[in-house]
């Protein structure tokens, strides 16, 4: 038995889930970037998408011009939208969405920085956090980790993030010693 997947279709919800992420996040996502991040299983409609962008821009969300992209961030009252509402969205839904938005964050970070490595993290509304890891293969620039860890509040993330980052090309080595064939 096929289980049925969750939509969110209310221009309202979808201005929620907006405000949500960003606030998640905790920085600025593209209008491509959140493209990609709503449409994974079809969540979120495109066009349903883009009149929330409309109907949130201004009042819920900043819009700015960076490099000729649009990008979206919080407004305080987004904020407050994303910290009074966010727990009214389907939890799989939301959870899918913080999942999918780590994963597009750290793939454009690094692209963005010309890096081999990207380590982000996602507060949730436990306190806990979702951590992700890309990693990408310096000779054929293609992905060859993408690791996703749960942790349990923002100072073990802050840690694991700068472990990472203290040396990114032993923990690169750590991981191909260990998956080595």
């Amino acid at each position: 038995m096929e289980i049925p997947r969750i939509r969110i279709s209310e221009i309202d919800d979808i201005c929620v889930l907006i405000c949500h992420l960003i606030y998640s996040l905790g920085c600025p996502l593209s209008k491509d970037e959140l493209i990609e991040i709503t449409s994974l299983e079809d969540a979120v409609n495109y066009f349903n998408l883009t009149s929330a962008l409309e109907k949130a821009s201004g009042r819920l969300l900043n819009v700015t011009d960076v490099d000729g992209e649009t990008v979206f961030s919080n407004t305080p009252m987004g904020i407050k939208a994303a910290k009074d509402l966010g727990d009214t969205l389907p939890l799989s839904v939301r959870d899918k969405m913080f999942k999918e938005a780590v994963r597009v964050y750290t793939r454009d970070a690094m692209y963005k920085k010309g890096s081999f490595l990207a380590v982000r993290y996602i507060q949730n509304f436990d306190g806990s956090c979702t951590v992700g890891v890309r990693i990408m293969d310096e000779e054929t620039a293609k992905q060859k980790y993408f690791l996703e860890m749960s942790v349990e509040n923002s100072e073990k993330a802050d840690l694991i993030k700068n472990r990472i980052k203290e040396n990114p090309k032993k923990f690169k080595k750590y991981l191909d010693d260990y998956f080595k064939e």
